[in-house]
């Protein structure tokens, strides 16, 4: 559909409208010699635009218009006038009489939005028509134009896409993998380093070492986490240090005081009272002077 619009706007709306008001109808007997075409230059201008959109887009392309003294639409320029001239359109020809009545109603649609006919065949092939508005400068419909587009051409156009195509996606297709791949590698890698080294330090082992993951090339999330995961891996270490010297101090303390109230006990009992008492007198015996 955008290709018969682009097309429209090629058409120079005035210039049409001043056209189809003042070229006369062509005489029946000019019919004869196969030119059913006014002698005008307008028409001629025209006509090679159109012509010039066929060799572009290999669809024919023709307009029509709607005379207002009785609503009916007639065929104006076609691009026939200089591809085939003894068979193409004749100028201001109704439509209804070379038209079925379903088409004539979707051309008339096509005056003031672009339509869309469904696919047909025929004899020559299969067709879709489009229909578009002529606009003048200010925006206002003068005709329509149409392009009966070859199914099998656009079939024939849509294979060629593919093949040319197809290789180009299948390239992008094949580096996107890659990046991919890459990409992931470089995000994989690190964060299982991260699991490894996780699992090390839960198991009381802190000589890991994190700093290839916390100085890469390219400074990223995962590198801000292992610098972090690094320190933090090192105040644990540090933290866990200290306490085992700090529990070894409390366990000589304890130690130390076990014994004192192990001394004091025997101290304190009847037992190492009795044996004072008895060492005591013994010692009295000793120092006493021999007669």
């Amino acid at each position: 559909m955008g290709q018969v619009e682009g097309v429209a706007q090629t058409v120079d709306g005035d210039a049409f409208a001043e056209l189809v008001t003042t070229a006369p109808a062509v005489l029946d007997s000019s019919e004869e010699s196969g030119f059913g075409y006014p002698d005008d230059p307008e028409y001629a201008e025209i006509a090679q635009g159109l012509f010039d959109a066929f060799r572009v887009t290999g669809s024919g392309t023709y307009t029509w218009f709607k005379d207002p003294t009785d609503n009916q639409l007639y065929t104006a320029v076609s691009s026939g006038y200089y591809r085939e001239p003894q068979t193409g359109y004749r100028y201001k020809i109704p439509l209804d009489q070379v038209t079925e009545p379903s088409t004539y109603a979707l051309m008339e649609q096509g005056l003031s939005a672009t339509t869309e006919e469904p696919a047909y065949t025929d004899a020559y092939g299969s067709w879709m028509g489009v229909y578009s508005p002529i606009l003048n400068s200010s925006g206002v419909s003068v005709g329509g134009i149409g392009q009966d587009i070859s199914l099998e051409y656009v079939s024939e156009v849509r294979a060629n896409a593919v093949r040319q195509v197809l290789p180009v996606l299948l390239g992008i297709y094949v580096v996107l993998v890659l990046l991919v791949w890459l990409l992931a590698s470089r995000i994989v890698k690190p964060i299982r380093r991260l699991t490894v080294e996780s699992s090390r330090i839960a198991d009381g082992d802190y000589q890991g070492d994190l700093d290839l993951l916390s100085t890469p090339r390219l400074q990223d999330e995962i590198s801000t986490l292992a610098s972090t995961f690094a320190v933090m891996a090192k105040k644990v270490a540090e933290r866990e240090r200290s306490l085992q010297v700090e529990v070894k101090r409390l366990r000589v303390e304890i130690d130390s005081t076990k014994r004192a109230e192990s001394v004091q006990a025997i101290v304190d009992s009847e037992g190492f009272a009795e044996i004072a008492q008895r060492a005591a007198e013994m010692r009295k015996r000793m120092n006493e002077p021999r007669d």
